[in-house]
């Protein structure tokens, strides 16, 4: 099984190779087109859409043989929970932390921490997977003084999920080599806030994770995609 996300800011629907190149079997896309995902839908993929503009939102794009279901409509934007049917079917919680109000608690990755302490019922079926653009890093913790990356990742920990790219690189939170997000694509920028967590008992089928190259990824977007190979 093959586990992608990619903020792909924008234009999805002049990117679609791209996409495809990843070869997903499941893909988080924040930042795209409902238009561009429905043209997903007519390729034989999957799909689902959420947003409340037209041109911006996140989509979910899966190979055809695994249906998949929202389980709610996203209450933060945009948090969203998914049932994936595939052979071992699991809840995909879909993220793209995005900018709310002006209270400093509500944006980014405090939705994500609001979502997840609202909804444990979301942990108590098939595993779980969170994947997509969290806009956050450790080296912020600073900035929050509750709902924070490392509450995220205490709280996801605690539910036994681990970040597939620091299991499989053996670096800890907020050191991370591989950026995934380049400020205005410029390379001297370089940050890691796009994430996929699994279960901690999928370590051993964990197979390889990778971060897309700067040279290739940044003629199409400020973030490179991350993808992750489980047996």
């Amino acid at each position: 099984m093959r586990i992608a996300t990619w903020n792909c800011q924008m234009g999805l629907d002049k990117k679609m190779d791209a996409l495809l190149s990843l070869d997903p079997d499941v893909a988080v896309v924040p930042e795209c087109s409902e238009k561009a995902v429905i043209a997903f839908r007519q390729r034989g993929l999957n799909t689902l859409w959420f947003g409340s503009n037209p041109h911006k939102g996140i989509g979910i794009i899966c190979r055809q043989e695994w249906p998949m279901r929202a389980l709610s409509q996203p209450e933060q934007k945009w948090i969203v929970p998914v049932e994936v049917d595939s052979p071992t079917p699991f809840t995909l919680i879909a993220v793209w932390a995005y900018a709310v109000g002006a209270s400093r608690e509500n944006r980014y990755i405090g939705q994500v921490y609001q979502a997840l302490m609202a909804h444990p019922e979301w942990f108590n079926g098939n595993p779980v997977v969170v994947a997509g653009d969290f806009n956050s890093n450790k080296i912020w913790d600073y900035k929050r003084k509750v709902g924070n990356h490392s509450g995220v990742v205490k709280f996801l920990d605690e539910r036994g999920l681990v970040s597939a790219y620091h299991e499989t690189f053996n670096e800890s939170q907020g050191t991370e080599n591989c950026p995934t997000f380049h400020l205005f694509r410029h390379k001297e920028r370089p940050y890691h806030i796009d994430y996929v967590f699994i279960p901690r008992e999928w370590i051993f089928r964990l197979r390889a994770v990778e971060v897309g190259e700067y040279e290739k990824w940044s003629t199409l977007s400020d973030h490179c995609p991350v993808v992750v190979d489980i047996s």
